[in-house]
């Protein structure tokens, strides 16, 4: 029945993709299930975010996702058991499963959509000249660009919009993800997450951007890589227990070479023993790959070697592997030439000694790591201050969507963003200069209380420019509500003069 209901034109666009996939019926009424979802959401999603894309534009990607990338999609049962220990963890912790070949997941609408988003990914979307960053900078994104893909089938429902915090993938990177996405808008976010390799260096343009449009000062800019940096490396030790457990190994390795570096003898030997196990190997990989016999050989031995889900698809991608490894090796002496260098050997010690305080933020409290989250999100105030005072008057509604948007995004497990005690003062000079701007260009009536606009960045009513407020009077005490035709929100106890007006229904947007 569902189908039904789904735009005519979406609808076959599906089933002609579908036609041609390994995929079952459960599997294209839950893909039906998720476009009527959406197709129903759309509008208040849109309003919300105050999205440019069109509902069509977003089903369209969807169903291009699925046709590209997505061939073999398995839905089971919770019941069921995969034998493929590697596959049933995932399920077990994510309720999905995404690999080169396929998707597994369970019957819920918003794993499928989100491993659909996932499958598309590329893996490296940072830079290699960034090196510690490239992996757990990728990650982030790519994983804040999943959660902020299906959120309108998560949070909305055509009625209401509600985030549960816990519903989340990634809280942090969800966070970064938005947080980035208000300052330099979709589309350079979405543009970096298809990026390939770093190609192009989003990372460099982002700072760029920043620098150019809301902070001048080199510190402030230093202060932002570092930052994000540091949120990178915190996330995906949170999310990624091998890169954690890789992480403490690399810290260990990492003591072991600063010791090395007392003694100026053991220093040398390190880096020149590093740099023939790197030629070496180098010396190897050429070997093969100038004998197309050996090729095949090693290809066949590895991946006898293998797991059936570890298994080169190819040699051609094999070939690329090697390739890929001999370029990395041939980085690896580069850089032990540099730390060869008599004249570098006090910038080494320092490199490892800044290293080795990156790394550690892995073992930092869950207190400690969101004292750095906080310092990012000052960072980003500030900036989005500098963006209102940049703003044009027509652009001042949407500033103001946007930063209720931001407003209730989830900080952590329980909090959302406005109630970080950390960030009341920016949050107040915000609110008190879009206050004072949307009056100024007549969006706002002048006769609203500044006291009822600051709850209008905390309502989940949709539609803004639909609220009233009304002030009561109950046993001497004055209180404040926010309402539409359809929702009343709580009461709020104000202290206001008598001048204000009771029991009157105002409406605050004009």
């Amino acid at each position: 029945m569902i189908k039904k209901f789904i735009k005519n034109d979406i609808n076959e666009e599906l089933e002609d993709v579908l036609e041609k996939k390994n995929i079952d019926e459960n599997v294209k009424n839950l893909l039906q299930d998720i476009l009527y979802k959406i197709e129903v959401s759309y509008k208040d999603y849109q309003k919300v975010k105050t999205k440019e894309k069109s509902e069509k534009q977003y089903l369209g990607e969807i169903i291009s996702n699925i046709q590209k990338k997505c061939n073999q999609i398995k839905i089971i049962e919770f019941s069921q058991r995969v034998n493929i220990e590697k596959i049933q963890k995932s399920l077990e912790k994510k309720k999905y499963y995404v690999d080169d070949r396929k998707i597994i997941t369970y019957p819920i609408e918003e794993k499928l959509l989100y491993a659909i988003e996932k499958k598309i990914n590329n893996n490296k979307i940072v830079n290699a000249k960034y090196e510690k960053l490239v992996i757990p900078l990728s990650d982030m994104i790519n994983t804040g660009k999943c959660i902020d893909r299906i959120e309108v089938l998560r949070d909305f429902n055509g009625w209401s919009w509600t985030t549960i915090n816990s519903e989340i993938e990634n809280i942090k990177a969800n966070l970064f993800y938005q947080t980035l996405q208000i300052l330099l808008g979709e589309d350079f976010m979405e543009n970096w997450t298809k990026d390939k390799d770093g190609i192009i260096d989003y990372y460099k343009m982002l700072k760029k951007e920043i620098s150019d449009k809301y902070i001048n000062e080199v510190n402030n800019i230093i202060k932002l890589e570092q930052l994000i940096l540091q949120i990178a490396i915190i996330s995906e030790s949170e999310e990624n227990e091998d890169y954690k457990m890789q992480t403490m190994q690399n810290l260990r390795d990492l003591d072991k070479r600063m010791k090395k570096c007392v003694n100026v003898q053991d220093y040398v030997q390190e880096f020149t023993e590093d740099k023939k196990k790197a030629a070496l190997e180098i010396k190897e990989i050429e070997k093969i790959l100038t004998q197309e016999a050996r090729v095949k050989a090693e290809y066949k031995k590895r991946n006898e070697e293998n797991t059936l889900d570890e298994k080169i698809i190819s040699i051609k991608a094999f070939k690329q592997q090697m390739m890929e490894r001999k370029k990395q090796l041939l980085e690896q002496i580069e850089k032990d030439n540099y730390y060869l260098n008599p004249n570098n050997y006090l910038e080494a010690k320092k490199q490892m000694e800044n290293e080795k305080k990156l790394f550690e933020l892995i073992y930092y409290t869950d207190d400690e790591k969101e004292k750095i989250l906080i310092e990012f999100e000052k960072i980003f105030l500030k900036c989005f201050k500098k963006k209102i005072q940049q703003s044009k008057a027509e652009d001042i509604i949407d500033l103001i969507y946007k930063f209720r948007y931001y407003m209730l995004l989830p900080f952590n497990s329980e909090k959302k963003i406005k109630d970080i005690e950390e960030l009341q003062k920016e949050i107040l000079d915000i609110e008190k200069l879009l206050t004072k701007l949307a009056k100024k260009e007549k969006i706002i009536s002048n006769e609203v209380p500044f006291e009822a606009v600051k709850h209008v960045f905390k309502t989940r009513i949709i539609d803004l420019e639909n609220l009233y407020y009304k002030i009561s009077v109950e046993y001497d005490k004055k209180y404040i509500q926010i309402f539409d035709e359809n929702v009343k929100e709580e009461k709020f106890e104000i202290d206001f003069s008598d001048k204000n007006k009771i029991n009157k229904k105002v409406k605050i947007f004009i």
